[in-house]
C-alpha cells in the first residue's frame, strides 16, 4: 500500500459547506489532503451505493403510525395493516438489494485484488476515483511521483481531483494534461476503456525521457486509473518494428519473386522481384494461374495442391510467364497462415530458371552433337575405307582402259561420284571434329586474297563481295585447306540467303577477350583471336532457326537443296581448330551474321607439317625399294599394294598391327633395308601410333606415312611430334598414293646422304 492511502485525517474537522465530508485545507496544487483515514476496505464502501438504509424505513414509518392515539386505532390498524404489508414488501426488496450490492462489493473487492497484484509485479500504478472524480484508493504510485515529497502527498478529496492527480504524476509541467485526462475520463462510461501513451521525463532518472501508459477502465461506478512505464515495452516494439522493416525490405528486394495467394488462387501479395519477372505490372488481386503460360498452368495448380493436401512444400515446379516464353521460373509452393483472419493460403517463392534451362538445353545439345560427331565419325571411318577401294580401283581400270575406249567413260563416273561421296564424308569428319589435318602458321589476309577470285565465281554476278582487313593482324596456326573450306561454305550457305541479290562482307579483326564468353553452349576463355566475321543481306534467320543451325542435317533449304552439313563442318572444323563460331540474325529478312575466332599463334609452327605436297610431287611417280603395308581392310591394302607394286616397289604386307610387329621382329641383319613403313592409324589392339613407336626403336630413321580416314586427337598429337612422320587422309587416288610414297623416300634418302 503506497503513501497515497495509508495518510491518516484528523477526526475534528469542519465539515464542508456541502456537507459532503470534511472541508478542505492547504495542500500541494492538485494533491487535496484527505480528512479521513482511506483504509482497505473503505474504497467498496465509497464506490458502492448505501442500500441498507432502505430496509430500516419502512420501521420507521410504522412507529409514527402507532405513536397516533387511539381514536384513530381503527385507522391505525388498518393503516398499520397496510404498513406491515408495504414493510414486509420493503424489507424483502431491501434483502434482495443488499444482497446483489453484497455481491457487487465482492467482485470489486477481487478487482481490486487483482490490481494490487498486478501493481506489485510489473511496476503498476493503480488510482481509484469515484462517479465524481474524487481520488479514493491508490497503489504503486509512488514510482511514478516527480519526487519524494510528493511520492508523500495523501489522496484528494474534492470531486474531479483524480485527473489532476494523474496529470501530476505522468507530467507535472504540462498544464494541458489535466484537461486531457479528464477527457478520457468522460468518455469511459460510455464507451471502450481509454488507452493512451504519454512521453514525459524522469527527473529521479536524469531527465530520461520515458513512455507513460494511461489506461482508464470502468470501476463499480467510478474509474480505475492504470498508470505503466512501457518505456522498454515500447523500445523493445520500435526494435521489432525495425527488424520487421529491415526482414521485409530484405524481402522486397531479394533475387527471388515472393508471392502470398489466398485459398482461391488470388495474389494479396508480391515483392519487387516478381514484379520485375511481370515487367513492373501489378499482379495483386489477379489470379495466380493467370501470370504464368496457359500449356504450364495445370502443372503450378498441382504443386499447389500438392502442399494443400500435405501441408509440406511441394517439389518446385518450372513454369513460363505469361507474356514472356523465354522466361522460366522454378515456383515453390508451401502452405501458410494468412493474417487478419485471412484464413489458410500458400506463399510461393519464384526463382529466375532461365540460365539454367538454357543451360540444360545447351548441354543436353552439346550431348546430342557429341553422339551424332561420333556415329558420324565412325560412319565416315568406315565409308573412307569403301570409297579408297572405289577410286583406287578406278584409277587402275583407268590405267587399263586409256581415253578412247567404251570403258573410260563408265570409269570415270565411278570416280567422279566417288569424290563427291569423299567430300560429304569430310563434311562428317569435319563436325565430328576428326578431320585430318595439316597445320601450319597462316596470314588470315593473304588466304583470303588468294581466295577471293574463288570466291567471287561462287557467288555470281548478283552478289557482291566486300573484303574488309584489318592492318597488322595476327597470325594463325590451322589447315589451310580447313580454313578455306569454313569460309566457302559460310559464303555458299550467304549466297543461298540471298535469292534476289545482295552483299556480303568478309572482315578480319584482331579481338582480345579479357574474360570468358559464352558463345552458343561452348565458353571461349580469356585471350587473343584472329575474327573473321562473314555476314550478309539475305533472308535472316529467327531464334528457333539460330538454336539449331549447325546440327547435322538440319536445313531450312527445300529438298534437294542441300544436305544440311554445311554448317555443321563449320562448326566442328573451328572447334578442331581450338576456335569457336558465332551466328547471329537481328531475325528474318534481316540478314545475318558468322563469326570465326581463331586463337593467335605465337608465329612458330610446332607440328610438323607435311612437306611433299601431292601437287607438287613429280609427274614420274615411279620408284623403288623396301615398304611395308600395314591395313586392316582387305579391298584397301589390296588396292595400295597392287598400285605400289606397279610402280617399281617391292611391297610386304600385314593385315595387323601385330603382324607387322613381328615382320620386324623377324628381320636379320641380312634382309634387305626397309625404306618405308605406310601404315592405317585406326586398327585393333595395335594402332598405328603404337606400330610406329615400336618400329623406330628398331629402325629410329624409317619414314613413315600414315594413312586413315580420320585421327583422334590424341593420336595425331603423338605421332606429329615424330620426326619424318607424313599424312595421307582416305580416300586417296593412286596419284596421289604413289607420290607421296615416293616424296616420302626420297626424302628420307637425302636426309641419309
Amino acid at each position: 500500500m503506497s503513501a497515497f492511502s495509508e495518510t491518516p485525517e484528523p477526526r475534528n474537522s469542519a465539515a464542508r459547506p456541502d456537507g459532503d465530508g470534511p472541508a478542505e485545507t492547504g495542500a500541494p496544487p492538485g494533491l487535496a489532503v484527505p480528512r479521513e483515514p482511506l483504509t482497505r476496505d473503505r474504497p467498496i464502501d465509497r464506490l458502492m451505493l448505501p442500500l441498507s438504509a432502505v430496509a430500516g424505513a419502512g420501521v420507521a414509518a410504522g412507529a409514527t403510525l402507532l405513536a397516533g392515539g387511539g381514536a384513530l386505532l381503527p385507522q391505525v390498524i388498518g393503516a398499520a395493516l397496510v404498513a406491515a404489508a408495504g414493510v414486509g414488501l420493503s424489507a424483502g426488496v431491501a434483502g434482495l438489494r443488499l444482497k446483489r450490492a453484497t455481491a457487487a462489493r465482492r467482485r470489486l473487492a477481487a478487482r481490486l485484488e487483482a490490481l494490487e497484484t498486478a501493481a506489485e509485479g510489473r511496476g503498476l500504478g493503480v488510482l481509484v476515483a469515484d462517479g465524481e472524480g474524487r481520488a479514493r484508493y491508490g497503489v504503486g504510485l509512488e514510482a511514478f511521483a516527480p519526487d519524494a515529497a510528493a511520492a508523500a502527498a495523501p489522496l484528494g478529496r474534492r470531486a474531479g481531483d483524480a485527473p489532476m492527480l494523474v496529470a501530476q504524476l505522468i507530467e507535472p509541467a504540462d498544464d494541458a494534461l489535466p484537461a486531457t485526462v479528464a477527457a478520457m475520463a468522460e468518455r469511459v462510461g460510455a464507451e471502450e476503456p481509454q488507452v493512451r501513451d504519454f512521453t514525459s521525463v524522469d527527473p529521479r532518472r536524469g531527465d530520461r525521457a520515458r513512455v507513460i501508459e494511461l489506461r482508464l477502465q470502468p470501476f463499480g461506478e467510478g474509474v480505475v486509473y492504470l498508470i505503466e512505464d512501457v518505456s522498454e515495452r515500447k523500445a523493445e516494439a520500435d526494435r521489432a518494428l525495425e527488424r520487421l522493416a529491415l526482414l521485409t525490405r530484405a524481402l522486397d528486394r531479394a533475387p527471388f519473386g515472393i508471392l502470398v495467394i489466398d485459398e482461391a488462387g488470388a495474389v494479396q501479395e508480391a515483392n519487387s522481384a516478381f514484379r520485375r519477372f511481370l515487367a513492373g505490372s501489378a499482379p495483386i488481386g489477379r489470379p495466380v494461374l493467370e501470370l504464368v503460360a496457359a500449356a504450364d498452368r495445370p502443372l503450378l495448380q498441382a504443386a499447389i495442391d500438392r502442399a494443400a493436401e500435405s501441408g509440406q512444400p511441394a517439389a518446385p515446379v518450372d513454369v513460363r510467364l505469361d507474356g514472356d516464353a523465354e522466361r522460366t521460373v522454378a515456383v515453390y509452393a508451401n502452405q501458410a497462415v494468412l493474417p487478419r483472419g485471412g484464413g489458410r493460403g500458400f506463399v510461393l517463392h519464384a526463382v529466375d530458371a532461365t540460365e539454367r534451362k538454357r543451360l540444360e538445353a545447351q548441354f543436353a545439345q552439346s550431348q546430342k552433337m557429341q553422339a551424332v560427331g561420333q556415329l558420324a565419325g565412325g560412319i565416315a571411318h568406315d565409308f573412307n575405307n569403301m570409297l579408297t577401294a572405289i577410286i583406287g580401283f578406278c584409277d587402275l581400270m583407268l590405267q587399263r582402259h586409256p581415253v578412247g575406249e567404251p570403258s573410260f567413260a563408265d570409269a570415270m563416273q565411278i570416280k567422279q561420284n566417288a569424290n563427291r561421296a569423299a567430300g560429304l564424308v569430310r563434311q562428317l569428319l569435319a563436325f565430328s571434329r576428326q578431320q585430318p589435318l595439316a597445320p601450319r602458321v597462316l596470314d588470315m589476309t593473304d588466304l583470303l586474297a588468294e581466295l577471293s577470285n574463288l570466291l567471287r565465281r561462287l557467288l555470281g554476278e548478283r552478289v557482291e563481295l566486300t573484303v574488309v582487313h584489318e592492318r597488322d593482324l595476327w597470325v594463325v596456326r590451322a589447315d589451310p585447306g580447313q580454313i578455306e573450306q569454313v569460309i566457302i561454305n559460310l559464303a555458299v550457305n550467304a549466297r543461298d540467303a540471298m535469292v534476289e541479290g545482295g552483299r556480303l562482307t568478309i572482315q578480319t579483326s584482331n579481338f582480345t577477350a579479357d574474360r570468358a564468353y559464352t558463345i552458343g553452349d561452348e565458353s571461349m576463355p580469356p585471350g587473343d583471336f584472329v575474327a573473321v566475321t562473314v555476314s550478309d543481306t539475305g533472308a535472316g534467320m529467327s531464334r528457333e532457326v539460330l538454336d539449331r543451325v549447325f546440327e547435322p542435317f538440319f536445313t531450312t533449304k527445300e529438298v534437294g537443296m542441300g544436305t544440311g552439313l554445311g554448317l555443321a563442318m563449320v562448326y566442328g572444323s573451328m572447334r578442331q581448330l581450338g576456335g569457336f563460331v558465332h551466328a547471329h540474325s537481328d531475325g528474318p529478312g534481316k540478314g545475318a551474321s558468322f563469326t570465326l575466332y581463331l586463337p593467335r599463334s605465337d608465329g612458330q609452327a610446332v607440328a610438323a607439317s607435311d612437306e611433299a605436297d601431292v601437287d607438287g610431287a613429280p609427274a614420274d611417280t615411279t620408284g623403288g625399294g623396301q615398304i611395308l603395308l600395314v591395313e586392316d581392310e582387305d579391298a584397301v591394302r589390296l588396292f595400295a599394294a597392287r598400285a605400289l607394286r606397279a610402280k617399281g616397289y617391292e611391297v610386304t604386307e600385314a593385315r595387323t598391327g601385330e603382324s607387322a610387329l613381328e615382320i620386324l621382329a623377324a628381320r636379320t641383319p641380312d634382309s634387305p633395308p626397309l625404306d618405308l613403313l605406310v601404315t592405317d592409324m585406326v586398327m585393333p589392339k595395335v594402332d598405328g601410333a603404337t606400330l610406329i613407336r615400336e618400329a623406330r626403336k628398331q629402325l629410329p630413321d624409317l619414314p613413315v606415312i600414315c594413312i586413315s580416314g580420320y585421327t583422334q586427337e590424341s593420336v595425331a598429337q603423338e605421332v606429329e611430334a615424330l620426326p619424318q612422320v607424313y599424312f595421307l587422309p582416305k580416300p586417296f587416288s593412286l596419284k596421289q598414293l604413289a607420290g607421296k610414297v615416293k616424296a616420302a623416300v626420297e626424302s628420307a634418302a637425302k636426309s641419309r646422304a
